[in-house]
This record gives C-alpha cells, structure tokens and sequence, in this order.
C-alpha cells in the first residue's frame, strides 16, 4: 500500500498524518508550468491545465525516477525530460517514444487536490477520504470587505513545535518585547479552551488598556484611551492555525476591529516546515499603508519565532528529545498534540491510548 510505503520511507519521526488537506503553493504560484513541491516528505509537481485545473502528481518518472518537474507540458499532459514519457492529468502513461504499447503499470500517482484562493491544497492519504472532507474555510482571505496580505517561508523546525508556539502567546513579553500588546506585559488572564475530537479552541479577554504604539499606528485609534481587546483562535487542523484580535473603540455600538492572522503549516519533512500566512483585517481596508505597516510588524514577529524554533529544533535533533514539564498555559497545546496522536494512532493502527504524545524526535 502506498500510504504505509511513504510512513516506512518516512521513518518513525513523521508525526504528520496524512488523511488531512495541507496547503502545497498559493493558487498565484501554479500557472501552466510545472511547480515542484515537498509535502510530507513526498515530492509533488503542480500545474494548472488549459481549463485551469489544477493538478497534483507524484514528482517522479516512474521509468527512471527523473523529477517530472525536469520536464515539460505537451497541452495539458507532462513529458519526462529524460526519454520523452508522456502522462496524463490522471497519472496514466499515454505515450513512450521508443516503442508502440505502453507497460501495463507505467503510471504516476495523482493525488485530490483543491484550489481554493489564495491556497492550493493537496491530500496525500486515503483517496476515498479526501471525497468526504473539505479543506478548511477561509471565507475572508477572498472576501472584498477585508484586506489580506501574506508571504511564504521554511521554518527549520517539526511542525507540532510551530503549532505549540502558536497555542501559548505567554512567550511575546519575552521575545517579542516591543510588539507585545499591553495584556501580556503583566500577567494574562487564563484562556478558555474548547476542545472537539479534531480541533482546539480558545479564548481570553484582556481588561481595557491603551494600545501599543504599532496597534494605535494601524487602527488609527487615539492611544491616549483604554481598548478592551479578545484574544481568540483555533488549532484547526495538523495544517492549519487561525488567531484572531479584537479591538473594541470606545462608544456603544462600535463595531470591533477585528485581525485575523492564517498560518498554513505544511511539513515539508520531520524536521522543517513550509508557512503559508496572511493576515486580514475588516477595518481602514483601502489604507496600504496599514497593510505595509502590519506586515513589516508581523514579518518581524515571526522571523523572531522562527530563530527559536530553529534553535529547539536544532537540540533535539542533536541530543534527543528530553523530559519536559507543562504548565497551565500548555493547556491547548496539549490538547492538540492529543488529536494528532490519535489521527496517527488510526492511521497507523497504534493503540492511542499506550501511544502517548508523539513529538518530534
């Protein structure tokens, strides 16, 4: 089966399950050409057909093992670059040069892919479940009532270890002292946590408190005045976090300023991951400005998460995974950790319950 030959190749460190839709390119990278791409430590070509498809196949001529990336597009069918194989949109191979009839098993696995702008989302599990399941809804990333902008980066790091960092925010007075809204600067109050069989949510509300400077400058609020704010998010899969602020003006009735941060995780093997993140915001939308504003603050925060996961990263693959303890504010981390274990634990046929926490190795 080739689900159980990629976790073999894979080796024990693959904590990601596969029966999950992971972003691959943003629907801007895949034209009519074709995009190379590691999902799951498996490689992946991309391409959009004449009609506007898009495709997602086994990035490997199955003849001689040459990156079908290497090679070019006939219409809406991939030619290998090394002897000419043809293949079809399916996978089906419909054309060898050097003789009349095809091998009765010259195909490349094609894998259910969804265009969802601004995403390109690829499932590379049981077929039959990917009929079933949608990727996620994000109906503001491609609404014109928001602004959305975002960008693309490697983080050195197992993707549970992005995840942890994005379910317990205690860390901003400490590594993001200059940006840290003034809620983290004394204690937090406790979040509220739900949790589902396939998600984890959560919330809190900080008392009222002047905002930031960088808040103040992008919302274009007077900072000399207290702004009720609401933390809330949600780990909503292995491949997907959405966070949420709100800033509550002053006057009874005014609308909530509300920012939206989306961060696609995809692994691209144990230990490194691709980001796909946006921010959106549904206030002041025609200011690019602000948009510039917001991305150089968000750019800045996120290049300082991702040294310190490199970091941890780094000493756990050196010196093996060590005996740590939890406190409260890992709470939804852990909760998080435990749908991923039990998503391996099915994939896998584990016992979830002697399994325990997978993480990384």
């Amino acid at each position: 089966m080739i689900q159980r030959a990629r976790l073999r190749d894979l080796g024990p460190d693959a904590n990601f399950p596969l029966n999950c839709w992971y972003a691959a390119a943003t629907s801007e990278e895949v034209g009519p050409g074709l995009l190379a791409r590691t999902v799951l430590g498996v490689p992946v070509a991309l391409y959009r057909t004449g009609a506007g498809r898009v495709v997602a196949l086994a990035d490997r001529c199955p003849h001689r093992s040459l990156p079908l990336s290497y090679g070019t597009l006939s219409g809406d069918d991939v030619v290998c670059g090394y002897h000419g194989m043809a293949f079809s949109p399916d996978g089906q191979c419909i054309r060898v040069p050097s003789q009349e009839n095809l091998p009765y098993d010259a195909e490349v696995e094609s894998f259910p892919v969804r265009d969802e702008p601004p995403l390109v989302w690829v499932w590379l599990g049981d077929p039959r479940r990917s009929m079933a399941i949608d990727p996620p809804s994000l109906p503001w990333l491609a609404d014109p009532a928001w602004a959305s902008f975002g960008e693309t980066f490697t983080v050195r790091a197992n993707y549970m270890l992005l995840h942890d960092n994005a379910l317990d925010l205690t860390h901003f007075p400490y590594v993001h002292p200059e940006t840290s809204p003034a809620g983290y600067l004394t204690t937090p109050p406790q979040l509220e946590i739900e949790a589902s069989e396939t998600s984890v949510a959560y919330r809190r509300d900080f008392p009222p408190a002047p905002l930031v400077g960088w808040q103040a400058e992008t919302t274009a609020l007077p900072q000399d005045q207290d702004y009720g704010q609401r933390e809330s998010g949600m780990f909503v899969s292995p491949a997907l976090h959405v966070d949420r602020m709100l800033v509550f003006p002053a006057g009874d009735g005014a609308a909530p300023y509300e920012k939206i941060l989306t961060r696609a995780f995809t692994p691209v093997s144990p230990d490194a991951t691709t980001v796909f993140w946006h921010v959106s915001r549904n206030y002041l939308t025609d200011r690019a400005d602000i948009s510039g504003r917001l991305l150089e603050v968000h750019r800045r925060t996120l290049t300082a998460d991702k040294r310190l996961l490199e970091a941890i990263q780094a000493q756990v693959t050196t010196f093996g995974q060590a005996d740590e303890f939890n406190v409260t504010a890992d709470t939804a981390a852990l909760k998080a950790h435990r749908i991923v274990t039990v998503m391996l634990a099915q994939e896998r046929g584990w016992s979830a319950a002697s399994a325990g926490m997978h993480r990384p190795a």
